[in-house]
């Protein structure tokens, strides 16, 4: 079934780059959206993301801005899945749509010499991140976990110079320690997120509650000392794709590595909060399973 599954994406994912080529972007976005927009809220259920939204907002949203919030999440991520497909048939089109913001903070981490550590969430369109990072002067290396599927992998390798990045799988450790490094070292910058709260060695609290998270990215920064700037490509009020290139976040150094990997942490879980906070229908709520969160949302929440 797995195999099957895997087939059938492959299928529609060479389909669509195949209309690509014949279509304009615009006339692509109208004629598909349609088509996504019920299958997204088949694959993510609006009842799922009120769920944690309840868990991490309480009472300060009614029910009805929740489902309202949810709905948005999923007018979100076929508008992302959309941009990223056009993305595979225009790469330079995005140079001429996006805004950047910060664009000082970036010249100023890359004069330091050491690096960047491109600091992002599941937030927006990260997977377009790399290209929009790319028009701002800085394409980034990718930390990514290839999928079980060699047809699948290749085809994701082959579309990857389209959003100018360098994919590095995260498996096995060390090898992805290696080129990490080595990419730091040459000056160069990587992307990493930091929202994969289901599971990880560092306890720590989003929204008040107990979440575990990967140490990689803390611990990375405090040994390397390459500068650590939070990124993010949202979609403005207008509709437009904007770059946000925040100042350097600056690492605690103690001295032990136990209390500043526990504070570092702690200070990049209050960005997402912000962040959240700030783009509530723009965060991928999927990624973290909160102790608060609702089991079984009554019916009508479903659609």
């Amino acid at each position: 079934m797995r195999a099957l599954i895997f087939r059938v994406w492959e299928g529609l994912w060479r389909f669509l780059v195949q209309v690509l080529r014949v279509t304009p972007p615009d006339r692509f976005k109208r004629l598909f959206t349609p088509i996504l927009t019920p299958l997204v809220r088949c694959a993510v259920p609006r009842r799922r993301i009120v769920a944690v939204m309840d868990a991490a907002f309480g009472d300060s949203y009614t029910p009805a801005a929740k489902r309202g919030l949810a709905r948005g999440v999923q007018q979100r991520i076929v508008e992302n899945a959309l941009d990223c497909l056009v993305q595979m048939g225009y790469p330079e089109r995005l140079r001429g749509v996006l805004d950047i913001q910060g664009q000082e903070n970036l010249d100023a981490a890359l004069a330091k010499g050491r690096g960047v550590i491109a600091l992002s969430f599941h937030l927006g369109n990260f997977v377009l991140l790399s290209a929009a990072m790319a028009a701002a002067g800085c394409p980034v290396h990718t930390l990514i976990r290839f999928l079980d599927d060699e047809r699948l992998n290749k085809l994701v390798l082959h579309h990857s110079r389209s959003f100018f990045t360098e994919l590095m799988p995260s498996l096995p450790r060390r090898d992805a320690v290696k080129k990490i490094l080595g990419a730091l070292r040459n000056n160069g910058a990587v992307m990493m997120l930091a929202d994969n709260l289901k599971r990880g060695e560092l306890e720590t609290t989003l929204f008040e509650q107990p979440v575990r998270t990967a140490r990689g990215f803390v611990s990375l920064a405090l040994r390397t000392g390459a500068p650590v700037l939070p990124v993010y490509l949202v979609r403005g009020r207008s509709g437009g794709l904007q770059l946000v290139i925040e100042p350097e976040m600056e690492m605690v150094r103690t001295g032990e590595m136990g209390a500043d990997l526990a504070a570092n942490t702690d200070r990049i879980m209050r960005l997402l909060e912000e962040l959240v906070r700030r783009y509530p229908d723009q965060w991928y709520w999927l990624t973290v399973k909160l102790a608060g969160q609702v089991q079984s949302p009554p019916p009508e929440d479903v659609a």
